[in-house]
């Protein structure tokens, strides 16, 4: 493992994140997230397959509820995340994430969604921070039955603002608009399943960064857990890049959750890349978030 050097904060932003990651343990983070991962699917086993692993409750199984419509994106909800995530990336390179997610319901029929993520980094040699991308998605919501399952039909549009740099790791180089369109199932009370596909085309490039043609197929597991008032979710996450002829990858994400009132919980997550799936997004990552719900 290589020797991080003392690094002196050039910006407010980039002290505070210096005081948040730049200790004498940082050279220990890739081990913590091997085994936060194992623990992460362990816990995730165990809840979902063990009946009575845990205490139930009426109340237990509304804050269940609450927690795992917030993670599914054809759900009727109000919420906002505040997370922080590490990426072990190729290279012996490292990406420190903080970001916000949300949802608010501007009609029971209509969705609104805002993503903000600022990133640390060494992707590019040097340590860099900045903000690295602003998203913003409208989503229309029905209900709708097919083949007799419950279900909920989500059509929208995502709008992918780039803030970084390409030449320092900290952006994409392009500016993205992405239509998309899925099916929320609900064969169970306790189930989601989510078939999703969405298309991104960047309409303006800078900083030499590449011009984008993907298509993003996506499929979403969620499992309430009311024995712990919690949820669990496996998303399967694929692009296939128009731009590098017809190139698949594909990374799986996991996250493991509880409410502890109605309305506050939280999760940690393990993100699954190129050690065992393909992609050049990153090798492994975990990551840990605070859930409000309004």
């Amino acid at each position: 493992m290589r020797h991080i050097p003392v690094v002196e904060a050039e910006n407010t932003f980039d002290g505070i994140l210096l005081i948040l990651i730049h200790r004498e343990n940082y050279v220990n983070i890739k081990t913590h997230v091997q085994i936060i991962l194992q623990l992460l699917v362990t816990l995730a086993i165990v809840a979902v397959f063990v009946p009575g692993a845990f205490a139930d409750s009426e109340e237990e199984q509304k804050e269940a509820a609450a927690g795992a419509d917030a993670s599914n994106p054809t759900a009727a909800v109000n919420f906002q995340d505040l997370r922080y995530r590490y990426f072990d990336l190729k290279g012996d390179a490292g990406k420190h994430s903080f970001e916000t997610e949300g949802a608010y319901m501007f009609h029971p029929r209509f969705k609104f969604t805002n993503e903000l993520r600022g990133v640390r980094t060494d992707r590019s040699g040097d340590w860099e921070t900045d903000f690295e991308i602003l998203k913003l998605k409208g989503i229309f919501l029905t209900d709708i039955m097919p083949f007799g399952i419950k279900a909920k039909l989500a059509l929208g549009v995502e709008w992918l603002k780039d803030l970084g740099d390409f030449k320092d790791g900290t952006g994409s180089g392009s500016d993205q608009i992405a239509p998309l369109a899925g099916i929320g199932w609900i064969p169970t009370d306790l189930d989601f399943i989510i078939t999703l596909v969405q298309y991104f085309h960047s309409y303006d490039t800078h900083d030499g960064g590449p011009k984008v043609r993907k298509t993003g197929p996506r499929l979403i597991y969620i499992r309430k857990l009311p024995q712990i008032g919690g949820w669990f979710k496996a998303d399967y996450k694929a692009e296939i890049d128009h731009e590098d002829d017809e190139d698949y990858s594909s990374i799986l994400e996991l996250q493991f959750g509880k409410m502890f009132t109605p309305r506050i919980g939280a999760y940690v997550e393990g993100f699954i890349g190129d050690d065992v799936l393909s992609t050049d997004a990153y090798n492994k990552g975990v990551g840990i978030g605070l859930r409000f719900m309004y």
